[in-house]
């Protein structure tokens, strides 16, 4: 049960890094680290980034690193080279355009998806992303799901959105 679904707003603020790894036998995996930006207005405090980011992961079905890596069904699909990203308990999606990705992610039919808590700069890459993860990792500050990709996002399992009141209750 998701105690609080990601807003739009949340959802809207959300940087996306898509990358192609390979495990030590040579197999190609797609992860994707989804974190928020570094702090641009005065309600993006420590707390509230945090607080968005645990509902972010909750929603995704996101277990902690030290846990069995949850299987949390098909949670990706493609539309015309756009990766769709579905969250439980709320009706929008996210988005975003990594088309080299895209064809590796349909040919795997796995995503290794990655919530991390704190604000990471979208212009970060490469050793400071990895910097970031290895961090998080330590202090308990990330959490990771595998997501199947749907064929296509009609495929997905029907999502009821939030009634309203439960969505007045979020926002307190």
């Amino acid at each position: 049960m998701i105690t609080i679904a990601p807003t739009p707003g949340v959802i809207a603020s959300l940087a996306v890094r898509p990358w192609i790894d390979h495990t030590a036998a040579g197999q190609n995996f797609a992860p994707m680290l989804i974190t928020h930006p570094t702090p641009r207005r005065p309600d993006d405090t420590p707390e509230a980034i945090e607080a968005g980011m645990r509902g972010v992961a909750q929603a995704l079905g996101a277990g902690r690193p030290d846990c069995f890596l949850p299987d949390v069904g098909p949670r990706v699909a493609i539309h015309r080279g756009t990766v769709l990203i579905r969250f439980e308990g709320a009706p929008h999606l996210l988005t975003t355009r990594a088309p080299r990705w895209v064809q590796i992610v349909t040919g795997l039919g796995l995503v290794l998806l990655a919530v991390g808590f704190d604000p990471l700069s979208p212009g970060t890459h490469g050793a400071e992303v990895d910097e970031y993860i290895e961090r998080a990792g330590k202090s308990d500050r990330i959490r990771f799901a595998g997501a199947r990709v749907a064929h296509s996002a009609r495929h997905w399992p029907r999502v009821e959105p939030p009634s309203s009141a439960r969505l007045l209750t979020a926002r307190r």
